[in-house]
């Protein structure tokens, strides 16, 4: 009785929450001189593609490396939140400047990165060619793809460092004023604590020689990075290589529900058991061939295969 009590509680455990995009998914385990292959073969196709959808490029990439060595990979999946996006990309700034800052930096803000991972003796190395000339390991790839975040941060360090030393200087002297002007000294002091309060939302200090290092937190379930659009920078995520794009995963932990789940879900009414409970009809098992047609898309008009079995 006590086993058959134990086991039942471990069942209603087990629907608590919602599936991972890895359960019951193992990948296959390759030597040194096998990423080297699969390196060369990844690349090679790189050269015929377009280059704009990352999730096609990686799904085109594990099916050619499942269909030609049996490689069971597994797909990585890098989430920028709205945080990493209003801050960074954008610079944190309004009006034109937001708009454009993109364009200045030629930098186009990200929702997600994917890229293919395969285990070679016990490590998983990931290979995105359209972005780097060798495979790296998952968190040198992940650090690799906060640079430019981390770029961007450490630029509003410095201006709001700058801009602190000049309204500090001006508060100085009103203060100093033989006149009485205390709407200018209230308004000097409300700037100086706004710009206090973003950097300390940014994670900065007033210290200018801070180490600027921004971290992505590891997670299991879309739903994680869904709930921290704002307090968090980023997250990765790893899946099994049937998964195409993060519309899949969120099918996992929310169901079939009446929103686009091509973007995050913040309305916390979705995030219900009932929901992890329907996720469980949406765990892929086997290759989607019409989503691997789709991706034949990535490559230029006149490469274009007729078929996913020619690439």
């Amino acid at each position: 009785m006590k086993v058959l009590i134990g086991m039942l509680a471990l069942s209603t455990l087990a629907f608590a929450g919602p599936v991972s995009p890895m359960q019951g998914y193992q990948t296959t385990d390759h030597s040194k001189n096998d990423l080297s292959r699969f390196w060369e073969k990844v690349a090679k196709v790189e050269k015929d593609l377009k280059g704009k959808d990352c999730f096609k490029r990686a799904n085109i990439w594990s099916y050619k490396l499942y269909k030609e060595d049996g490689v069971r990979s597994k797909k990585v999946f890098m989430h920028y939140t709205n945080k990493f996006n209003r801050e960074l990309d954008n610079l944190g700034r309004s009006g034109l400047s937001n708009r454009l800052g993109g364009l200045f930096s030629r930098n186009i803000a990200w929702d997600f990165h994917v890229a293919p991972a395969v285990s070679i003796d016990g490590v998983d190395y990931v290979l995105d060619p359209h972005l780097r000339k060798k495979p790296l390991k998952t968190v040198e790839w992940v650090e690799f793809l906060t640079e430019r975040g981390e770029y961007r941060l450490r630029k509003r360090h410095k201006e709001f460092l700058k801009d602190l030393k000049k309204l500090k200087k001006k508060l100085r002297r009103s203060l100093k004023s033989v006149a009485d002007f205390p709407d200018r000294t209230a308004n000097l002091k409300k700037k100086i604590a706004e710009i206090k309060k973003k950097m300390a939302y940014l994670g900065l200090t007033e210290n200018p020689n801070q180490k600027v290092d921004i971290k992505c937190k590891k997670i299991t379930h879309i739903m994680e990075f869904d709930r921290a659009q704002n307090s968090e920078w980023c997250f990765y995520q790893e899946a099994s290589m049937y998964y195409y794009a993060t519309r899949e995963l969120r099918f996992l932990n929310y169901g079939n529900i009446n929103v686009d789940l091509r973007h995050p879900v913040t309305d916390l009414s979705h995030h219900t058991e009932q929901n992890y409970d329907s996720g469980r009809r949406y765990i892929f098992e086997r290759w989607d061939f019409d989503r691997l047609e789709q991706s034949l898309d990535e490559y230029r008009l006149n490469d274009r295969p007729d078929s996913i079995y020619e690439i």
